[in-house]
């Protein structure tokens, strides 16, 4: 596989240069130039779904407090930017219809569904935004993407899994690929330490699109498109580019 053949994704937008998911993160990744935003969504007291990778509001805001006992007027009002840098001082908790609405325009919305719960909402605000031919939904929990099958079979869906990096690496694939089939999952996302050769070409080989999350160093990132990796998650979508520009040096040296 050549570097020009993987999907490029940035993990909560561009988390590593701007707060992670929020407007500006995500701006900034498609500024940069990504295939894929990815976002994590949760659901409020009041039924809305707002972007926010914690439970609660502690880490990455200046407020606290749990999502699912807040409503999206009381989680607003948190400064979602301001623990980053004075730059982005007043940067909002966004809701996942802003979040969509944004990112569509050039690139796809790979989106966590956090709540095992939020499955049906989630696919109504899909489907609010017209976003179905721009987002695929990804979890950890395998009742939501057979929920959004279920609801829609249009909504391309990915297995997430954290995994073990211990051998044996040939079960450990076979085991997640069955899973990812009985599902009616087209991607397996996996956490990048748990890759090998061997690994991948179990995936790969049976038709199953292999993701992998995430990667920040450039010398990794090439190594595993060499493996057949089809999409790589990053904080630092902008080494997309350098490791891109690297493997282009190379070869104008070397061949």
């Amino acid at each position: 596989m050549s570097w020009s053949d993987f999907v490029r994704i940035a993990h909560r937008g561009a988390s590593g240069l701007a707060p992670e998911n929020t407007l500006s993160a995500f701006s900034k990744a498609l500024e940069i130039g990504v295939d894929g935003v990815e976002v994590d969504v949760r659901g409020t007291l009041d039924g809305k779904l707002v972007v926010l990778h914690d439970q609660t509001l502690d880490r990455t805001t200046d407020r606290t407090g749990c999502i699912h006992r807040m409503s999206l007027t009381e989680i607003q009002e948190a400064d979602a930017g301001a623990w980053f840098g004075p730059s982005f001082i007043g940067e909002k908790v966004p809701t996942l219809a802003e979040s969509l609405d944004l990112i569509k325009k050039t690139a796809i919305t790979v989106l966590e569904v956090k709540d095992e719960w939020l499955s049906a909402e989630v696919v109504r605000a899909i489907h609010h935004t017209q976003s179905v031919n721009n987002v695929i939904v990804i979890s950890f929990h395998a009742s939501v993407l057979l929920e959004v099958r279920s609801l829609d079979p249009r909504i391309p869906t990915g297995f997430l899994t954290s995994g073990n990096p211990t051998p044996p690496q040939h079960k450990q694939a076979l085991d997640l690929i069955q899973t990812t089939c009985k599902i009616g999952a087209s991607t397996l996302n996996v956490k990048h330490e748990m890759l090998d050769a061997s690994f991948a070409w179990e995936v790969r080989k049976r038709g199953v699109n292999l993701w992998v999350w995430t990667v920040d160093d450039v010398i990794q990132m090439q190594q595993l498109v060499t493996l057949g990796v089809q999409g790589i998650t990053s904080n630092f979508p902008d080494r997309f580019v350098q490791a891109g520009n690297e493997e282009e040096n190379y070869n104008e040296i070397y061949n």
